[in-house]
């Protein structure tokens, strides 16, 4: 890989023969570019390890910026998270920059590249994932720290809750609790297509193994309209499934219902849900450990709540 100590934008738009400020555009995911053109950009960028200077810094030294790409902040996991990782990163003098993807590859990739246009000393990504060999050599290419959080992605480094083992512990329970009938698990988003180790297939996954070693009778809903009140149990792959489930049979309704990541509105439903609770303090520690090269843990310990009310 060629390395020049001092890249400009200038030298970027003239190796490519752009103007300046298409260069610019192309480096901050600006609109009024071809993405022929983007592409030819961010790829001179990257293999000229291109750094650019922010608020005076200079290229060898640290901005103190860590880059996080989340889903949204709609989900209550993303919005603790990102409080957990602000306050954490806060405490040892970084600031946090947050970017969204809004569940798309491409703008997942826009604000990487953002990420490592501005120079940022670490970056904390909610991947929506591919099994495409290509986007995890650009993601390998990514001259930054990197850890992932929520999916796993090929071979790199991953913290969090290991949604199979969490899943199957908390089906045992269920299942103990409920030993006749059919158990239903409600997971609407296994209609997609997810990469092989996305987090919901690792749920599915753990699921599976637990019935199946208990010799029980089983069915996957992935729409609202096939569940049915005569279930034994229904399992849910997320506690906002939960939700759904109990807007269509009514708050009060007798069916024995889990779910996963223990939403707080839960507490306040007037019903026991068994969940799977787990701590986005220690997800953002454990980042912090890992991208400032101190020891970590990755697998963060669950525990399955019962729904006491």
């Amino acid at each position: 890989m060629k390395r020049f100590s001092s890249m400009t934008t200038t030298q970027i738009a003239r190796i490519c023969g752009v103007s300046q400020g298409t260069v610019d555009r192309a480096l901050h995911g600006r609109p009024g570019i071809k993405p022929e053109t983007r592409e030819r950009i961010l790829s001179v960028a990257r293999e000229y390890a291109y750094v650019p200077s922010v608020n005076g810094r200079q290229p060898s030294g640290k901005s103190m910026l860590i880059g996080v790409v989340l889903y949204d902040l709609y989900n209550e996991f993303f919005s603790k998270l990102a409080m957990s990782l602000t306050e954490t990163f806060q405490r040892v003098g970084y600031s946090v920059v947050f970017l969204f993807s809004d569940k798309e590859l491409a703008a997942e990739r826009s604000a990487l590249d953002y990420f490592n246009y501005i120079g940022v000393d670490g970056i904390i990504l909610f991947s929506v994932g591919s099994d495409d060999a290509e986007y995890l050599s650009y993601l390998r290419s990514i001259m930054r720290p990197m850890v992932v959080v929520g999916n796993r992605l090929g071979d790199l480094t991953y913290i969090g809750v290991d949604d199979e083992r969490a899943m199957y512990d908390l089906t045992v329970r269920m299942l103990e609790q409920n030993e006749h009938g059919e158990t239903v698990y409600f997971a609407p988003i296994l209609n997609r297509n997810l990469h092989s180790v996305n987090a919901q297939r690792l749920r599915f996954a753990g699921f599976c193994r637990a019935a199946e070693e208990r010799g029980r009778v089983w069915r996957l809903v992935t729409d609202e309209e096939s569940l049915s009140a005569d279930a034994a149990a229904i399992i849910c792959s997320t506690d906002y499934y939960v939700l759904r489930v109990l807007k269509k049979f009514g708050f009060f309704c007798r069916i024995p219902i889990a779910g996963f990541d223990h939403v707080s509105a839960l507490e306040n439903i007037g019903k026991a849900i068994m969940t799977v609770d787990y701590s986005t303090d220690l997800i953002a520690e454990e980042c912090m450990h890992y991208l400032l090269k101190r020891n970590f843990e990755p697998c963060i310990p669950h525990t399955v709540w019962d729904g006491e009310i």
